[in-house]
């Protein structure tokens, strides 16, 4: 009866394209055509007439000529003629510098949003190549549903083997907003009512009420259906189920996620305390300064109210606070947060060109991609056999209770063997470590020419020697900086000091830190391991913009000025990230 009532009563619909930005909110006045027409100066919004474009100047003029925009804009300790804040003369390394990252509470948080794109952890057509086979896929470390959705929606239309996926983290919130996406995706009947519910529910700060009270309708019945001890189980459309072990602190957060724990003032002015606060103003600006001035606006916009839609499009009925994203009233995550961060920036923006938008309307084009994505996601778990089991388990202690049969009894078998397993980060030296994930994931891994256990290291530069061009001397510095110049990567600004600053936050993309990365895993176990680390990938690069098959000392590459300030401005990449494919026996 909810969907019903819900989808007929939906005033505002999903978008199919962008929308003509002729909004007034205080008349309710709301033109329904494509917008065809971008506004010329800053290309953020678009009308279908030159008439809806004149009667809505009076509005858009503000954002049009916002002070972020002007050409003129520079960083505020530039115009205050000092030091930003960012700069620490104290640091004499990476480990410090990765140390003094934990000192502000603003910088750290709950990851509930992946800070590295989404990854295909099977690819079909480059391993198997056989559309009837079978898989089980374990997600060890999961942090959000990206890698599950990219992974799924990977598999051709037509694959028709049976898919079972363990999707586990540590982290009770992330757990309990995965399986609450689930629900909605597999249970909401409308495929496209389902993904806007979700869209907004993994990343906008405030929702419309309507959709609430759809989520609360499919957690809540759920959870009652299920007794306090034993797994939650649930259908995912005619061929798919979801069964969840988790914590009590997870059903409790379910509840939570949906519940009106906030006012929507009290959301928007700790919203407002994280996103602007003035201890962070330098490092925001230092984002800032690298953007074009339709960008810079588009995420102050975002900062400003953290609603995943199209810039010109009504978001008025999106004002009730998203539980999920806040914990006794404050915010999760770190002040800089970016969901952009998730996923392929050249597939959102071409997204966003299918459906009319303009690529100065980032957060528009990102709304259509994960429209997309998300709508492809809920039609597979309607049309093919997949089987998901959550857990919330600290993920050696959940590989290590596999053989001895403690989970046989919700549908993960002792005898169980993966053809993916994938660990995210917590290889990295401060998680877990290399030989502890190796010794309790190594065996669970199917002896298969296929299979294989994937990973990336985010933090391993703070532990090992030369492994970025900051710790490797002058000569490499010099000579790191000669290669940028010859492929136009050091480009003049505005300031020459703004020169410096955006040609050192790219540095690594241009440094060969293979050998270091090579002594890394050796120095810390993973030589000893027995599974061996493959030199030609065959899943994911060895890098982030590597070809998959390239080597190991392979460097980014861009393919023309636009891509490159897509992957180096729009979002922010570290270009240390390493990722790794681990099988049995040759590598």
């Amino acid at each position: 009866m909810m969907d019903n009532i819900v989808d007929k009563a939906s005033k505002f619909p999903p978008l199919e394209v962008l929308p003509c930005a002729n909004v007034n909110v205080e008349k309710q006045a709301i033109c329904e055509k494509p917008g065809k027409l971008a506004c010329s100066s800053c290309k953020l919004v678009s009308y279908c007439s030159k008439e809806c474009q004149k009667a809505h100047w009076a509005t858009h003029k503000s954002d049009c000529k916002d002070a972020i925009r002007s050409s003129d804009w520079k960083p505020g300790w530039m115009i205050q003629g000092r030091e930003p804040s960012f700069i620490d003369k104290t640091s004499t390394s990476t480990a410090e510098e990765f140390a003094s990252r934990f000192q502000d509470r603003l910088s750290i948080g709950s990851s509930l949003w992946g800070n590295v794109p989404a990854m295909d952890i099977v690819n079909l057509p480059n391993n198997e190549k056989d559309l009837k086979t079978d898989l089980s896929l374990a997600f060890a470390a999961s942090g959000d549903i990206r890698n599950v959705v990219a992974t799924v929606n990977a598999l051709e239309s037509d694959y028709s083997g049976q898919l079972n996926i363990l999707l586990n983290d540590l982290n009770p919130y992330i757990v309990s907003r995965n399986i609450a996406l689930l629900l909605i995706l597999g249970t909401v009947s409308d495929e496209v009512i389902a993904a806007d519910i979700a869209l907004h529910f993994w990343y906008s700060v405030f929702l419309p009420m309507e959709y609430r009270l759809r989520i609360l309708s499919v957690v809540s019945t759920l959870v009652k259906k299920s007794s306090s001890s034993g797994p939650i189980v649930a259908p995912l459309g005619l061929h798919s189920t979801l069964t969840c072990l988790v914590s009590s602190d997870v059903r409790k957060l379910l509840i939570e996620n949906v519940g009106p724990v906030m006012t929507p003032d009290q959301a928007q002015i700790e919203y407002k305390r994280v996103r602007k606060a003035p201890s962070r103003a330098d490092f925001r600006d230092r984002m800032y300064m690298g953007l074009r001035p339709s960008h810079r606006l588009a995420f102050l916009e975002y900062r400003r109210f953290g609603i995943i839609l199209p810039f010109g499009a009504l978001n008025a009925h999106c004002n009730v606070p998203n539980p999920s994203l806040f914990s006794n009233g404050e915010w999760l995550q770190t002040d800089y947060a970016d969901p952009l961060e998730s996923w392929d920036m050249d597939k959102v923006f071409s997204a966003g060109k299918a459906h009319g938008a303009q690529p100065e309307d980032v957060y528009g084009c990102l709304y259509f991609y994960l429209s997309d994505q998300l709508r492809a996601f809920a039609r597979h778990l309607r049309q093919h056999r997949i089987s998901i089991h959550v857990f919330n388990s600290e993920a050696c202690a959940l590989a290590q209770g596999i053989p001895q049969g403690k989970f046989a009894e919700y549908g993960v078998p002792s005898t169980i063997r993966f053809d993916r397993i994938d660990v995210s980060n917590i290889m990295d030296p401060n998680y877990v470590g290399i030989r502890s994930v190796m010794d309790s994931w190594g065996p669970l891994l199917a002896k298969t020419e296929n299979a294989a256990l994937t990973g990336y290291f985010m933090n391993w530069v703070a532990f090992a020697e030369k492994a970025r061009v900051a710790d490797a001397g002058r000569s490499v510095l010099r000579s790191t900086m000669e290669l940028m110049a010859r492929r136009n990567r050091l480009r003049p600004a505005a300031n020459s000091m703004l020169a410096v600053y955006l040609a050192m936050n790219d540095l690594d993309a241009f440094y060969d830190a293979s050998k270091a990365f090579s002594k890394f895993l050796k120095d810390h176990g993973g030589a000893d391991s027995r599974l061996q680390s493959r030199t030609i990938h065959r899943i994911i690069p060895h890098r982030l913009k590597t070809a998959i098959d390239a080597k190991p000392d392979a460097l980014p590459e861009f393919a023309d000025d636009e891509n490159w300030y897509r992957y180096t401005r729009l979002i922010n990449r570290t270009w240390t990230e390493r990722y790794v494919e681990f099988v049995h026996g040759k590598a």
